[in-house]
């Protein structure tokens, strides 16, 4: 069954800022990760969040080898670096897709 990431990112104070380093630089690290079956980001129009991603996985499995591997190590820790950078957080849902 489906194994899927949902990063929801609150908006930060620089939101252009913020999207072009996302665009720039997460966006491959996220492709990047072994066992990725999709990768889609979204910009919200309103609510709470800023930016929406799902990374999917074929299975539990997958997702755990690709999220463990030195590829899943660079996306951690480049969101670590985007919220100190621009202030905002990201919430983290892992979901098994029906």
């Amino acid at each position: 069954m489906t194994i899927k990431l949902i990063a929801l990112w609150t908006p930060p104070d620089d939101q252009g800022g913020f999207l072009a380093d996302y665009d720039a630089t997460h966006v491959e690290l996220a492709r990047a990760v072994p066992g990725l079956t999709s990768f889609e980001a979204s910009t919200s129009i309103d609510g709470k969040y800023l930016r929406v991603a799902q990374l999917a996985f074929a299975d539990l499995e997958s997702f755990g080898v690709g999220m463990a591997s030195d590829e899943g190590a660079a996306l951690a820790a480049d969101s670590d670096r985007l919220t100190a950078t621009f202030g905002n957080s990201v919430d983290v849902l892992i979901v098994e897709v029906e």
